[in-house]
């Protein structure tokens, strides 16, 4: 294991830091000098909130917005941002972890509003969108990496639970997440804290310091800087002993053994193998062990090995920010927001150790690596299966062996991440001639160095086996010889500039009409290819690279006030015109109806849509893993044991290869809302609201579009190679009688598919939001809050055909495979009497069944025989043709419900302690079968991550000076 991501980049970090406070300082002795407090009085009452640009003087606009507050972050028991997002209610379907092992975008994490996935949702810090992080999620849809956020710097997060990409332009399709940063600070804060789990691991160390000078109404100006670092430590999944790490399920009625190294595990035909074991080429009969393991050990699965994989990776985040805002003459300002994000992170990738005799080719005599690249046509390289030689003493056969080994000292392949982002914005407002004006500049740029570790070169290795130079069971350098560390540089470039002003155009009865013109340039590029040792074939590794850019430039309007007293209305519309596909015209509009004080109702209707991504449509490829599928020459219907088939191709693990297609239309949408609002005092509060959301033109792959698409989809195959072919049909399920001869056709190298239009999603449901605060005298105050999502509707339209997804596990080809419960919920309840507070947070997660029929998963004996919960196999024998009744328990994955305690004492005006213990009642994980997504390859979801950690304290400390 490689863990030591630690602080390998902090002096750099610090360097580039200081280079931005010069910047910083430039600029403020350049800006115009106005007199102390010019245009600094009293603070305007009117706020901006995310969704729309013109201000107002409540926080209850027509679309439904929930605000967390600084306060909720530090009370939500976690030391991050992205921990508190990721238990957003509406957060669904389509979220990406950390936790998730085998993703393409390592070391990441992504919000995915709506389920509708990280790519559909918008990330903005202070308005402002974000750079791209330099790995697409899927290999396909580009996102935020939520990480890299300073929590201390974090004023609030509003989350709009509605499309607004008349405001803000693509990728705000589900909603938009808008982290808001301290407009200013004075003073010195720092804090401290620490913690680990019950279990003593995953310890976590937290510091985090700002400081503040100058008052912008009697200094005219105002810096401060926040430093945040942050580091957590690994958990395996070897430390946990939940049902949820279950993998030996041999002991129920047609249950498999899915460790590594059992028999039959994933359906292997060669069981993989720490000490390793020799295969006769001619016959495929095991001809010799070599020492640690022999026949009736492998037979009776004493051979097993343990997957080093991980629940919770070494992650590590440096976050400096810094910002300037200057007062200048009359009641303009000037601000610059300079940033360097830090994250690094780990990835132990949730699969086979993928040095055995099983990978994808090896089964037919050869290892065949897919070469792909710019400007290189996917192709193969293909390699004789790895051998050990007559010479070996290891070798008692007089000829060279194949040889089954899965390389211990080489382990699992690795992924380390170091990603460092740097954020320079200058943004300048004020007023001139009745238009409020406000215009900024900002250039984000991300750079990564991504570092590969277990992946073989097959040609090397097998001169080293030949030479002796490297002996199965005795050496422990085959990583130096032939399992050389790869390394990329993926980088991603955002440029932004945006100008927009406000007017009051006239007055009418119940107030102002305001008008908001604007226009945006928006340049977007993204540079990220494979080791070049992968790209040629001579490693094996994963295929994902993506290189080109994006020019969008829009213009957009915005009308809105309150035509009477009790009715506002806003009308927005904006368009964008883009280098790769055109241009698209976005209108939305709102209303909200007050007839009483307390009582409002509001709707929105509105059109959004996504650009087809870099990834998608640029120049760009990417290799998968397709699940089992069939040969539909060697195997024709999947139907083993017929007469001329060859059973090794009835159920294969197809890699699929996609290509960027350049001829892609936009993502297209149709949002709509309608609530309403309850607040009989202003101490409590309770809305209710409907949404709906129809995309149309979704990008996937051909290979997930049906028969429709069948005609794009082409298998490359390689040459032809020896198998055991049924003679004679049988029936019954008993194996056929079989004579090894070469396939008429190639060997399936892989499937070659397009991106393509093809999918439709509908997806419907409620929000219920409702806040409220007691006084209670002398025994302080209580406040409640309870944020609550019901996915009433999930329909996935494909090629015609409409599945119905909602509390089922689809769509399971999505990121991490999390599952689509119909109910989330997060309450919170805190107390404060003085110096101490206090609050408890409850995160819930509903049930939902593990079928995912827009995959052919339609029961649940189709879902356990079809994936199970890691690449070693199926939870349940591929033969058994009814459900036994003890698995009934397993058809669904139980609701998960965890309590988040915070707990804070004001010692003195200087020094606060804080303590939290999250998941308190040590609730565990519930079992998923069918994910793949879960860490350390065990069978949960990661929305139920704390389950899978379990009970973790914290303790710390604030100090303000």
């Amino acid at each position: 294991m490689h863990s030591s991501l630690g602080s390998r980049r902090l002096s750099r970090s610090i360097t580039a830091a200081v280079g931005l406070g010069a910047s910083l300082a430039t600029f403020a002795s350049f800006a115009q000098q106005g007199p102390p407090g010019s245009g600094q009085g009293a603070e305007l009452q009117e706020i901006v909130v995310t969704g729309s640009l013109i201000k107002r003087t409540d926080s209850e606009t027509p679309s439904p917005v929930q605000i967390i507050t600084s306060d909720d972050l530090k009370a939500s028991g976690y030391t991050n941002v992205s921990d508190v997002l990721r238990n957003l209610s509406a957060n669904g379907a389509g979220t990406l972890s950390q936790g998730f092992g085998q993703a393409f975008a390592a070391g990441a994490t992504g919000i995915a509003l709506r389920g509708l996935s990280v790519g559909d949702t918008l990330t903005l810090i202070d308005g402002e969108r974000m750079v791209s992080y330099p790995l697409s999620d899927d290999g396909e849809r580009s996102f935020v990496d939520i990480t890299a956020i300073p929590i201390n710097a974090v004023d609030s997060v509003e989350v709009l639970k509605d499309g607004a990409s008349a405001v803000y332009g693509a990728d705000a399709i589900a909603g938009v997440v808008n982290i808001k940063l301290k407009k200013t600070y004075v003073g010195t804060e720092f804090t401290a804290e620490t913690g680990t789990t019950q279990y003593g691991d995953g310890t976590t160390e937290h510091a985090n310091g700002i400081w503040g000078m100058g008052d912008l109404s009697s200094d005219g100006y105002n810096f401060y800087v926040a430093l945040d670092w942050h580091h957590q430590d690994q958990i395996l999944g070897a430390n946990r002993n939940g049902a949820f790490t279950t993998t030996n399920w041999s002991a129920l009625p047609g249950g498999v053994n899915t460790q590594p190294g059992a028999v039959g595990a994933s359906a292997l035909q060669y069981p993989d193998s720490t000490s390793g074991y020799l295969v006769n080429p001619a016959t495929g009969a095991t001809s010799a062990f070599l020492p640690g393991c022999d026949a009736a050990s492998q037979a009776a699965n004493k051979c097993t090995f343990a997957f080093p994989g991980q629940i919770q990776p070494p992650t590590t985040q440096i976050n400096l920010l810094s910002k300037f805002t200057k007062a200048l003459a009359g009641d303009w300002t000037a601000t610059v927001t300079g940033s360097v994000f830090d994250s690094s992170a780990e990835q132990v990738a949730a699969t086979t150790f993928g040095h055995a005799f099983n990978n994808t080719g090896q089964e037919a005599g050869s290892i065949v690596n897919i070469t792909f690249g710019p400007g290189k046509l996917a192709s193969t390289v293909v390699y004789p299966v790895l051998s050990l030689p007559a010479t070996s003493p290891l070798n008692p056969t007089g000829a060279a062996q194949n040889l089954v080994y899965s390389f211990p000292d080489i382990g699992p392949s690795q992924v380390d991440v170091d990603t460092i982002t740097y954020r320079l914005f200058g943004d300048v407002k004020g007023t001139a001639a009745g238009w409020d004006i406000d215009g900024s500049v900002g250039i984000m740029y991300s750079s990564m160095t991504q570092k590969i570790l277990g992946e073989l070169e097959p040609g090397v290795a097998q001169t080293d086996l030949n030479s002796g130079a490297y002996v199965p069971g005795v050496s422990t350098n085959g990583a130096a010889l032939f399992a050389p560390e790869e390394s990329d540089h993926p980088s991603s470039t955002l440029g932004v500039v945006d100008v927009h002003a406000a007017h009051t155009l006239f007055d009418m009865w119940g107030g102002p009409l305001s008008f908001v013109g604007g226009a945006q340039y928006i340049h977007k590029a993204l540079n990220a290819e494979n080791p070049p040792s992968v790209v040629d074939g001579v490693q094996s590794g994963t295929i994902a690279f993506a290189q080109g850019s994006q020019d969008d430039a829009a213009t957009f309007i915005e009308l809105g006030g309150k035509i009477l007293p009790q009715l506002e209305v806003t009308a927005d519309e904006r368009y964008d015109h883009y280098d790769t596909v055109g241009g698209a015209s976005t209108p939305k509009f709102g209303v909200k109806y007050s007839p009483i004080q307390q009582l409002a109702f509001r709707g929105t209707w509105g059109k959004g849509f996504r650009a087809p991504s870099i990834a998608e449509s640029g120049t760009a490829g990417l290799a998968f893993g397709q699940g089992n599928t069939n040969d539909p020459v060697l195997c024709p219907g999947g139907k083993a044991n017929v007469k001329g088939t060859f059973n090794a191709l009835c159920a294969y693990p197809a890699v699929g290869v996609d290509s960027g297609n350049p001829d892609l239309k936009p993502v297209t949408s149709t949002n709509a809302t309608l609530g309403i609002i309850f607040e009989p005092i202003k101490a409590f509060n309770v809305s209710v609201d409907w949404y709906r959301i129809d995309l149309k033109n979704d990008i996937i792959s051909a290979s997930s579009a049906g028969s429709f698409y069948a005609d794009s989809i082409g298998i490359v195959r390689g040459p032809p190679a020896q198998l055991a072919q049924c003679t004679a049909t049988t029936t019954g399920g008993t194996p056929c009688p079989t004579a090894n001869v070469f396939t008429p056709v190639g060997y399936p190298a892989y499937t070659l598919v397009p991106y393509v239009n093809a999918g439709e999603t509908k997806t419907s449901g409620i929000d219920v939001d409702m806040r409220t605060t007691f006084d209670i005298g002398s025994f302080g105050n209580l406040k409640f809050e309870l944020n609550y999502t019901y996915i009433s509707q999930y329909e996935l339209v494909v090629s015609g055909t409409t599945f119905n997804l909602a509390g089922t596990q689809g769509p399971s080809t999505i990121s991490g495979d999390t599952g689509n419960p119909k109910n989330r919920a997060v309450a919170t309840l805190g107390w404060a009497n003085g110096p101490v507070s206090t609050t408890f947070t409850v995160n819930y997660t509903g049930a939902f069944n593990i079928t995912d029929p827009s995959i052919g998963d339609n029961t649940c004996l189709q879902a356990l025989v079809g994936r199970g919960p890691s690449a070693y196999g199926s939870a349940i024998s591929s033969s058994t043709t009814t459900l036994p009744s003890q698995w009934n328990s397993y058809c669904s994955v139980n609701h998960f419900t965890s309590v988040n305690w915070f707990g804070a004492y004001q010692a003195s005006d200087h020094l606060q302690l804080h303590a939290s213990i999250t998941n308190l009642f040590n609730q565990v994980a519930p079992v998923d079968l069918q994910t793949y997504g879960g860490g350390a390859e065990l069978a949960y979801s990661t929305l139920d991550q704390d389950g899978a950690i379990g009970r973790f304290f914290l303790v710390g400390a604030t100090y303000k000076f």
